[in-house]
């Protein structure tokens, strides 16, 4: 029996006008098209550095391709971002942030040529220069203090205890982890594949299995999970030393991996030793997850996805809005960060910042609501309707319907005062919008909808 547990998944709340979802987007314009955020290293409240790259790199990475890394020192009113042309030909996996003018970053040509290192930055980002150029440097990065560090890149990792100028990898095999055959890595953010607490670090592989060092990775211990030769473990956090999470929505079938369109959980809560499946299967995909400090058993997830709170005295099942987003971090329970999973012109921020209380169980139905939003996609107006005995218990709770864009601009607000409502949209333009329907007290449940003329 799990102890009493609450999880939290804000997958994709951008709707700052909602109770619940306080992203705000900062750093607008700044980036090209179809640049993806692949990993963000939070220093302090103020410093926050990430890194980025085309979305739709190819392997191995054209030549001509920069790398992007974007800082910010004001807590982000103002953001640099600068290219990365000492790393031109690759794409930047991970990023540690020393502080406001030190970084360090790993680079992969997706090739069999070697063309992995860690650069180090000490102006800001404004050059960089590559410091070790050995496998492990192609993957995740990791400091425990000023000096002491580990790079990990599939089975191969490296150390450096002078901050990064100088990296061991100790020579093949030494530091070689044993991984099975066929056995790799496969995560959409480093920074959320690599769990850190104190000086343990644990990550997933695509066999399914947890590896854990419980001192900076001088020593190693594997362990099964359910995942095992099952599902890819996409994602691993960990609150503290005990209590972690893994996700995963992807299989390795036949040395190629495949994609469901769910996303299955496993918990800890003995640092990794031992790991069960969660009652919770999401009809949608969770690449990353990350802990919550300093909140009871919370964890905080980002991906293309919906909401939900799952505890263990019965599932509940909230969504809140849609938002493309890649690598989340949290650095106390109401300050964290999310980056961009790809911009675009109606996607234009580097990243989302969150202020505020993650989630109240207050906000929260506390059962599952029964009804139809429908005909999706629709073209002049769609359909709100409950459940005979929900309506019952809700009608007089003042229930409203909210509908909101992309980017966050409520576009309707409507009363229920019918089992079967009728919302009408047609002056508004096609795309696509976010629905909440809530009482005075709770959000019940919200979506996605699609308005197309052209049906």
């Amino acid at each position: 029996m799990y102890p009493k547990l609450i999880f939290i998944f804000v997958l994709t709340c951008f709707i700052t006008q909602v109770t619940l979802a306080q992203w705000q987007p900062t750093g607008l314009d700044l980036l090209p098209d179809s640049q993806r955020v692949a990993s963000i290293s939070i220093h302090n409240e103020a410093v926050v550095w990430g890194v980025s790259f085309y979305d739709k790199t190819t392997a191995p990475v054209p030549d001509t391709l920069i790398p992007y890394v974007f800082r910010t020192f004001d807590g982000g009113d103002e953001w640099d971002v600068l290219e990365i042309t000492e790393a031109q030909g690759r794409i930047c996996q991970d990023i540690y942030a020393m502080n406001d003018s030190v970084a360090l970053i790993t680079s992969n040509g997706l090739s069999s040529d070697g063309l992995r290192g860690v650069f180090k930055t000490i102006d800001g980002g404004k050059s960089w220069e590559e410091k070790y150029d050995g496998i492990a440097g192609g993957g995740m990065i990791h400091f425990f203090d000023d000096t002491s560090g580990i790079a990990i890149h599939e089975r191969f990792y490296a150390f450096t205890f002078d901050g990064g100028e100088t990296w061991d990898d100790g020579g093949s095999p030494i530091y070689n982890l044993p991984f099975n055959i066929g056995e790799s890595v496969f995560y959409t953010a480093a920074n959320n594949a690599l769990a850190i607490s104190g000086d343990t670090i644990w990550f997933g592989t695509t066999h399914g299995r947890m590896f854990r060092s419980s001192n900076r990775g001088l020593d190693w211990e594997i362990f099964s999970t359910p995942f095992e030769m099952e599902n890819v473990i996409q994602s691993t956090a960990f609150r503290n030393e005990s209590e972690g999470m893994i996700v995963s929505y992807a299989r390795l079938f036949q040395d190629a991996i495949t994609f469901d369109e769910h996303t299955v959980v496993a918990l800890t809560f003995d640092g990794g030793e031992t790991w069960e499946m969660a009652d919770t299967l999401f009809n949608f995909k969770v690449s990353c997850v990350t802990g919550v400090p300093d909140t009871a058993h919370k964890f905080l997830g980002a991906t293309n996805g919906l909401a939900t709170i799952s505890s263990e005295e019965g599932q509940t099942w909230q969504n809140f809005s849609f938002r493309p987003y890649n690598a989340v971090e949290f650095l106390t329970s109401e300050l964290g960060w999310v980056g961009n999973s790809q911009t675009s012109e109606d996607n234009r921020a580097i990243m989302y910042k969150w202020e505020g209380v993650v989630s109240s169980t207050e906000n929260i139905a506390a059962t599952n609501i029964d009804l139809k939003v429908f005909p999706n996609p629709f073209v002049h107006s769609f359909n709100v309707e409950f459940s005979y005995f929900d309506f019952l218990k809700y009608r007089n709770d003042d229930l409203i319907i909210e509908v909101f864009d992309v980017v966050g601009k409520k576009i309707l607000t409507q009363n229920i005062l019918d089992q079967k409502t009728e919302i009408t949209f047609s002056p508004v333009g096609d795309g696509l919008y976010i629905f909440t329907i809530k009482t005075q007290n709770q959000i019940l449940s919200s979506g996605k909808i699609l308005k197309s003329d052209k049906l």
